[in-house]
């Protein structure tokens, strides 16, 4: 098992057993678990306020690699199937919305735009009338962020807006909290930081064009003079922001969020 695997079996067994009033049954239930591995006994016993279990057997320390569910990974990075959130609200950036649902489809993710009503969003400078704005496939309410794989909050003045709106607050601490990978570019990228509230998560600055990833949160101040590229190269440290993203994403979940105890911060 991984370190991440290894906390979620404690938290299961800590959940379940927690639920337990009778003492007999979660002390034996820890000391049965010491016949497995004693740090997981002991772990599990301090969560759920069972004596201390006495080491009963060395753990053999044999090994199978089927055991953990990274055994399936695939060889190469890949969204293929992966639900992204696109989170706009009026005034999002037209330029970057249109190439990056169809960069991340042509990726085989499956975008889907949520804003703050299901009906057309209308982008920063555009007339609400007929032919213009895009169409939102859910609104903030009728959705949740654990329905998805990850997170993009486009650049534009619509980040003033979300960061007034608590239900798109909580679509970004939800997602953060479930080790979602989160990306945004420009006042987005503000919007995300404020949301958090967590200086340990680095954000790229309004003017950098630099990509920077800090714990699956993928942000840039402003984006290249290429805008977007068709195509998501999924690289690690990749230098253009949908890659970077896309790379992110491809990893299922940010486990070092959870390891380094920040996903403990955020309420959500």
């Amino acid at each position: 098992m991984t370190p991440h695997e290894k906390l979620h079996i404690i938290k299961a067994l800590s959940f379940e057993l927690a639920r337990c009033d009778d003492t007999v049954v979660f002390n034996r239930a820890c000391q049965r678990l010491a016949d497995i591995d004693f740090e997981l006994a002991t772990a599990v016993a301090d969560r759920v306020g069972a004596q201390a279990p006495k080491e009963a057997r060395q753990n053999h320390g044999k090994k199978s690699n089927m055991l953990s569910q990274h055994a399936f990974d695939p060889e190469k990075p890949t969204i293929k199937s992966r639900r992204v959130a696109i989170l706009i609200a009026d005034g999002y950036d037209k330029g970057f919305v249109g190439p990056a649902k169809a960069a991340l489809t042509a990726a085989g993710a499956v975008p889907m735009v949520i804003g703050p009503r299901r009906n057309y969003i209308y982008a920063d400078g555009e007339e609400k009338k007929e032919g213009n704005g895009i169409w939102a496939d859910h609104h903030f309410e009728d959705q949740r962020s654990t329905m998805f794989d990850a997170l993009l909050v486009p650049p534009g003045p619509h980040a003033k807006t979300l960061s007034g709106n608590g239900r798109a607050v909580h679509w970004v601490r939800e997602a953060f909290g479930h080790l979602k990978t989160i990306g945004a570019i420009g006042a987005a990228a503000n919007f995300v930081h404020e949301a958090l509230g967590l200086p340990k998560v680095e954000i790229a600055t309004q003017d950098s064009a630099e990509v920077k990833e800090s714990y699956g949160v993928v942000t840039v101040g402003s984006l290249q003079a290429d805008g977007i590229t068709e195509v998501i190269g999924m690289a690690k440290e990749a230098k253009d922001f949908m890659s970077a993203f896309g790379y992110s994403v491809s990893k299922h979940r940010c486990w070092e969020r959870e390891l380094d105890g920040l996903m403990d911060l955020v309420a959500f």
